[in-house]
């Protein structure tokens, strides 16, 4: 029991370690499956897209597996919707059984055991679901019991106040990022700071937005500020190469 809360105090302090949300995220993953002692763990996050913006809503995933490797991606809605319908409808963790093989990997349980089943929690911001946490394979090859769901339960709990955390600091740590949302709500910044909490993905758009207005007012020309945004894809790409890197270091002294 010592060690088992011994590890949830770390996963409640991993926003003070973590530089970003997918660095916190990733940190949360992997805490995760070490405290149910699961072979698999996956957090996903879902889809802030506007009402009618076109094509497939894409969900941010974070899996890791036996070998202790992270994976991150975006993956089609479809590919989870069953899980997700599920965690939403009942609003709480839940046991999700009778799943093939193949539909556990396609959602990154990259080991499915022989019970074919899953425990799943939702990650909720300010009473709302924006994501779901979920692990499968259990180390001691045992079916899913109730203490795992009240577990996985409190953990998606501390996931999402991780995710509060993450975004709060580095909202309060950017003075461009205050302006832009006071601005854009037109209202006081702990208003603002709340709305960008419960939607990251529309506070990356008012930072944008925010960034084109600046720049034209200040007097940049149409083709300075593409050169200014090719800066920040650059720096981006630069960003998910040393990510690529370390991940495969592992792999290459194992080899």
């Amino acid at each position: 029991m010592d060690a088992i809360l011994s590890r949830l105090q770390q996963l409640s302090a991993t926003p003070e370690h973590a530089t970003n949300l997918e660095a916190s995220l990733r940190q949360s993953v992997a805490m995760a499956a070490a405290l149910l002692n699961v072979n698999n763990s996956v957090i996903v996050l879902l889809s802030q897209a506007e009402p009618g913006e076109p094509g497939e809503a894409m969900l941010k995933v974070f899996a890791i597996g036996a070998d202790h490797s992270v994976s991150v991606g975006s993956e089609p809605l479809k590919q989870h919707a069953h899980v997700l319908e599920q965690v939403t409808a009942a609003g709480a963790a839940c046991l999700i059984g009778k799943l093939s093989k193949a539909a556990l990997r396609r959602i990154g349980h990259r080991q499915p055991d022989a019970f074919n089943s899953l425990v799943a929690a939702p990650i909720l911001i300010n009473n709302k679901i924006v994501g779901i946490l979920s692990a499968s394979g259990h180390k001691l090859n045992r079916p899913f019991e109730q203490s795992d769901l009240e577990w996985i339960g409190m953990i998606g709990l501390l996931v999402g106040k991780s995710m509060q955390v993450v975004q709060l600091q580095n909202v309060l740590s950017s003075r461009f990022a205050q302006l832009a949302l006071v601005r854009e709500a037109k209202a006081n910044l702990g208003v603002a700071l709340e709305k960008a909490v419960e939607n990251p993905d529309q506070l990356a758009r008012i930072l944008a937005k925010s960034f084109f207005r600046e720049m034209t007012t200040t007097g940049f020309t149409t083709s300075q500020i593409i050169q200014a945004s090719s800066e920040i894809i650059a720096q981006l790409s630069s960003s998910l190469n040393r990510h690529s890197k370390r991940l495969e270091k592992p792999k290459g002294k194992g080899a």
